[in-house]
Formats: structure tokens, sequence, C-alpha cells
């Protein structure tokens, strides 16, 4: 998978170690006028609403056990730090929790040591690695050169806490504006006459969720298997809210790619392809510690 701070498509950098790659099909989905501020109503009510410090660490504890590769389990103290994390994150930049965790299970299948090396001309060019597949573009010294990790070392990136918030800071850059797109103008030359110019936006992400960039980088990649990336994110995000009992509307509201020729549009509750119909299913059989339900309100709530 690419890592959020790269800004150039680097495809599948982290997940590939465990030979996780898969594609969705298309399902059908509410069309929703992409422009309208279903993401940002998204993420401000998914934030401040978001689950308790006990709910999250007890849905990350069971998810991490059901998603390591190979990877020793956490101890309650440490998913209790990480559900600090996020939720500290998650309030700083108003990004819904469930999106953080959603990246963080696709990106490293929950591995704080996941990494991998980019060389160049036979020297090291890059690092990504992290909970949240972060890039590092290092210089002579070791130290990062790149985007929000400027100056940091690579053992500051590799820190959990710190892996988290980078990774949230960068999520909401890329929903505030941080993404380009291209339009056409036409405006009148010295002679009067029209010519038709291309111009750089801000991306408003009408074909597409706005954590597709944290792959994609600054333009939306809308041809090819990286255009998928933004479903995939959307089904463990969904799955993710729904077992920590979030409201999903605004979710489903969303167009979330670019739909394939012939096919209908994705919707985040229907995962297709076979990881994440895995994965979903394995967040489905948690059993978090969430408000006053209990566990047979949350069995009969995962069997709708």
């Amino acid at each position: 998978m690419v890592s959020a701070f790269g800004q150039i498509p680097v495809t599948y950098a982290i997940a590939a170690f465990a030979g996780m790659l898969a594609f969705p099909l298309a399902i059908p989905s509410r069309d929703v006028e992409p422009g309208s501020n279903v993401e940002s109503r998204l993420s401000a009510t998914s934030a401040t609403a978001g689950p308790s410090v006990s709910c999250m660490a007890s849905t990350i504890c069971e998810v991490k056990e059901r998603v390591r590769w190979r990877t020793p389990a956490w101890k309650p103290a440490f998913c209790e730090e990480i559900a600090r994390a996020v939720l500290e994150s998650s309030k700083r930049y108003a990004i819904p929790p469930p999106l953080i965790l959603a990246v963080m299970i696709n990106e490293s299948d929950m591995n704080e040591k996941a990494f991998r090396t980019t060389m160049k001309s036979g020297s090291l060019y890059a690092k990504d690695g992290g909970l949240m597949g972060i890039r590092c573009i290092v210089d002579e010294q070791g130290r990062c050169t790149n985007g929000f990790v400027r100056g940091l070392t690579w053992k500051e990136v590799m820190d959990p806490v710190t892996n988290i918030d980078l990774a949230a800071r960068e999520l909401a850059r890329w929903r505030d504006g941080g993404g380009v797109t291209s339009v056409t103008v036409r405006t009148r030359d010295g002679n009067g006459e029209l010519r038709a110019k291309q111009r750089n936006v801000p991306c408003t992400h009408k074909t597409h969720a706005y954590w597709a960039h944290y792959n994609h980088g600054p333009r939306y990649i809308d041809r090819g298997r990286a255009r998928h990336y933004p479903h995939r994110i959307a089904v463990l995000y969904f799955a993710l809210a729904r077992a920590m009992h979030m409201d999903t509307t605004a979710l489903m509201s969303m167009k979330l790619t670019v739909t394939d020729p012939g096919r209908r549009p994705r919707t985040a509750d229907k995962p297709v392809e076979a990881r994440y119909r895995k994965l979903c299913q394995s967040i489905r059989d948690v059993v978090p510690v969430c408000g006053d339900q209990s566990t047979a309100q949350l069995q009969a709530a995962r069997s709708e």
C-alpha cells in the first residue's frame, strides 16, 4: 500500500508483505451528489461522537487477534495505548476513529513493526512503515525530508503513537483540499479570442472518497487497480463503525470510487473480494465493550 507522505503512488507497499492484494467488484449504492459536504459531516459526527477508550481498546485487541500476520498478539495495555492514540488524533483532526483503524488494518495488518525500503540507483531512497504505512524519504543523515515527517528520524516515525497522529493529519490534509484536480477554463487572450487552459484546483472528491489520496497522492488515480483503494478502506471503515455502534449513514451516502463500466457503484457495506470479505467478517465477529449493549444484542446486530 502507498504511504501517506510519498505523494507519489507506490502501489501496495505494506500490504504486499502478506500477499493480501485483491480487487472489489461493483455493488449498488445511493447516488449522492459528490462535492456536497457528506465527507465533512461524516468526519465531524464520527469524530465527536466516537467510542469510549474501553470500547476502542477492546475492539483493537480483538481485531488484532484476527488480522495479525505471524506477529504476536497485543497485550491489553498496548491496545489501550493505541486506542487512546486513535481517539486523540481523531479529535485533533476530526477524522473518524474507525477510518484511522481501517487504514491501519489495510496498511500493516496492525503490525507496528511493518516496513519496507525503496532503493534508487543502488542507494536507500525511502522507507515506508509503522501501523499506518508512513513514508520517510531519507537524507544522508537518516532524517525524513518529506511532508509532515520532515526532520523526523525513522525511529520517531515508527513510534506507534506518532505514526497514528501523522496519518490522521495526512487524512485531514486530503479531506481539506490537499488533493488537486484539473479543470478546463476559458480565458480571452490579448486579441480577445477565447483560449482553453487547464488549471489545477482543490479536489472536491466527486468520484471518490477523500481517503483515496492517502494512497494516490495529490491526484486521484481513476484507472487500473489503484482506483479500488478507497472502496477497500470503506468496507473496513463500515465494519468497524458498525462493531462500535457508530452511525454509518453518511458513509453509505458517499460515492467511493469510479464505477467499472457496466457495473453499478460500490457501497461500503458490501465487500466482495476474498480478502476484504474475510476481514469484514472477522470484524463482525468482534464483541467490543461498547455502551450498554449486551453480547446477545451485539450478536443479533451482526446477523442483520
